[in-house]
């Protein structure tokens, strides 16, 4: 399997991945923040917020891996298809190569008639 570098990423890629860093942590430091300081959100919104920015985060690095694992379950199924249907004209060319050998007239055997 091929490692990307971020510098091989796109753009797109780029900015999902740093958002949901982003949010990771914007959303565990304001819980820590309001562990310690009391702070003008209550608690149920400082967890809203931490629950918020995790499941972002998940599902930005959950959709990002379920597509890059389809795309190489395909790749792979395709190539494997393609296998198949190569081998299956090989054996199609040495079918017609016995067939047109055995019908191919000998001369020999016609002479004697």
């Amino acid at each position: 399997m091929k490692n990307n570098k971020w510098s091989d990423l796109g753009i797109k890629d780029k900015l999902a991945i740093g958002s949901a860093c982003i949010a990771f942590a914007l959303g565990w430091a304001i819980t820590g923040l309001a562990a310690f300081i009391p702070l003008l959100i209550s608690e149920q919104g400082v967890l809203w917020i931490l629950g918020q920015s995790l499941v972002y985060t998940a599902s930005v690095f959950g959709v990002s891996m379920y597509f890059k694992s389809e795309t190489i379950q395909l790749r792979h199924d395709i190539d494997k298809h393609l296998e198949h249907v190569e081998r299956m004209r090989l054996k199609e060319k040495m079918i017609d190569k016995r067939l047109d050998l055995d019908e191919m007239p000998d001369p020999d055997k016609e002479d004697e008639e």
